[in-house]
């Protein structure tokens, strides 16, 4: 297992794994009648977030050992997903000079950025703090859209 961590408020992790789809933790969500009529109760993490259970990437021994790593919460993504996910996109019909483009509002960590960069994907940006993000992860301005 490779573990490529961007410093941040919350970890994220990508992981080099055999399988390709991403860990999915299941949420339970709290039935109404579960709640007080007369005043609503703050839910505590117990009430809204299930321990995940399986994973179709991450065993229960490499999910554990990327929390003791870098702390709870994190995210864990696939490594082969995302190379097959740019190989789709770089393969895509391209007769008239058409860009590929990742949308870092779906995911602004640097570890993925950098990841989509060095395969010759540009990057999406939507505000000037995400250019600055991007570039912060060394994707060049020239790189960078802004729409």
């Amino acid at each position: 297992m490779k573990l490529s961590i961007a410093a941040s408020a919350v970890s994220f992790v990508l992981l080099a794994a055999t399988s390709t789809s991403a860990f999915s933790p299941s949420a339970i969500i709290p039935s109404a009648s579960s709640l007080s009529s007369s005043a609503l109760r703050m839910a505590t993490l117990e009430d809204t977030v299930a321990v995940p259970t399986t994973s179709s990437f991450l065993s229960p021994e490499s999910a554990r050992a990327a929390i003791d790593a870098v702390g709870s919460p994190l995210y864990a993504y696939s490594l082969p997903k995302l190379e097959e996910f740019a190989d789709n996109c770089l393969a895509f019909p391209n007769a008239y000079g058409l860009t590929v483009r990742y949308a870092m509002k779906s995911s602004p960590n640097g570890a993925i950025l950098s990841y989509f960069h060095s395969r010759g994907i540009h990057i999406d940006a939507s505000s000037g703090y995400e250019v600055r993000r991007a570039m912060e992860a060394g994707i060049p301005a020239e790189n960078i859209s802004l729409s």
